[in-house]
């Protein structure tokens, strides 16, 4: 792994965790979208702590049109979405021009989204898109360390937001135990934070709900793989 530089892989690890983040909270978010309107300030707020973003929107009807469309608001859907495509735009030559197409192709779908009164139906191409490029990335990447970086970050974020958003005891083990798995097969690489991981590993082994301990998973979760945080991508 000497090759790629710590920008790089900075670039990479958050690739996968942004492309991974608009993923499951496309998959998610709408399913709340109603609780979010019958339940008012109630519903939205927990959500947001249990996110762990913070509320600046001060209203339910006010979040529910800032979070998805507002490139303005860095916590909303489309700004992560838009971040994944700097990083992409970035590595473009390391992960090959049809899987950034793929990215450009989902943001393109996003905006076309706006206005529309039939959002859930309408974001389906946008995840199309990024099923497409997951495939792309795993069928014309040459360099094999750097897709296990952006596979690394795609597995922490998967997790990472199982657990916030409350995912069921039985689903959300099974990704924590594939993220375990997936990175003890390369625990010898120097970002991986091998206490976490064994802190991780302890916690499938005698715990048969971890779940139950949710704000040690995430600390752990957060910390397994040991790169700088990018707010912002320069392209």
């Amino acid at each position: 792994m000497g090759a790629i530089t710590g920008i790089n892989i900075n670039n990479l690890f958050w690739l996968g965790r942004y492309v991974e983040r608009v993923f499951t909270t496309l998959n998610s978010f709408f399913k709340y979208a109603d609780r979010f309107i019958e339940g008012g300030d109630e519903a939205y707020e927990r959500y947001l702590r249990d996110i762990n973003v913070p509320d600046i929107y001060g209203s339910a009807d006010v979040f529910f049109k800032k979070y998805v469309f507002d490139l303005s608001d860095p916590n909303s859907i489309i700004s992560n979405l838009d971040r994944a495509l700097g990083n992409g735009i970035v590595l473009r030559e390391t992960i090959k021009t049809p899987s950034l197409s793929y990215l450009q192709m989902a943001m393109d779908k996003f905006k076309a989204c706006e206005g529309t009164d039939k959002i859930r139906f309408d974001m389906l191409p946008v995840r199309d898109a990024i099923y497409a490029f997951w495939g792309s990335i795993d069928s014309n990447m040459t360099d094999g360390d750097a897709l296990r970086i952006i596979h690394l970050g795609k597995s922490v974020e998967r997790v990472d937001m199982y657990i916030r958003l409350g995912y069921p005891e039985e689903e959300f083990s099974t990704q924590l135990e594939n993220l375990v798995k997936h990175v003890s097969r390369y625990s010898d690489m120097p970002i991986v934070n091998n206490d976490a991981l064994a802190a991780l590993q302890l916690a499938l082994q005698e715990q048969s709900k971890p779940g139950q301990f949710k704000g040690l998973l995430i600390d752990n979760i957060e910390n397994l793989i040991e790169v700088n945080i990018l707010e912002a991508v320069t392209v």
